[in-house]
């Protein structure tokens, strides 16, 4: 199960190896002809993108059918990407705005000032003063 002392030393020795051959690649890239030899390789690079948007187009001049319909199939995506965003900000906004409790003694009528004066008109009401047979209720 454990590696002999031997095992070990040899995997340091390699570890070291790597990472003397990363340095060393690292300095090269940092002096003026690591730095010239990567912009040449960049111009290059950009040489062989034009080319492949060259044939890109030259595809699109020979076949402008297929074109159009992928560029509308994109934009049609690129639609429905933005209105589903947009519809998840305004689900968000809505939802963080505050949400009565539903709860009846929240409500400005419902105070227990206000529910003594309605209790009595109710009492009134169902028991009017004019009936033959009044009764009369006190609290």
């Amino acid at each position: 199960m454990s590696k002999s002392a031997d095992e070990l030393e040899h995997e340091v020795e390699a570890s070291r190896a790597r990472l003397d051959q990363t340095l060393a690649s690292l300095q090269s890239r940092l002096n003026v002809s690591g730095l010239a030899r990567d912009a040449a390789g960049l111009r290059h690079a950009s040489v062989r993108l034009s080319e492949g948007g060259e044939r890109l187009l030259d595809g699109m001049r020979a076949n402008p059918v297929p074109a159009l319909l992928i560029c509308a199939g994109l934009g049609f995506l690129l639609y429905d990407a933005v209105t589903r965003a947009m519809e998840r900000r305004r689900l968000a906004r809505s939802s963080a705005a505050p949400v009565r409790t539903g709860s009846d003694a929240d409500l400005p009528e419902n105070h227990q000032v206000r529910l003594h004066d309605k209790l009595d008109a109710a009492l009134e009401e169902s028991f009017p003063g004019s009936d033959p047979v009044s009764v009369r209720i006190t609290k």
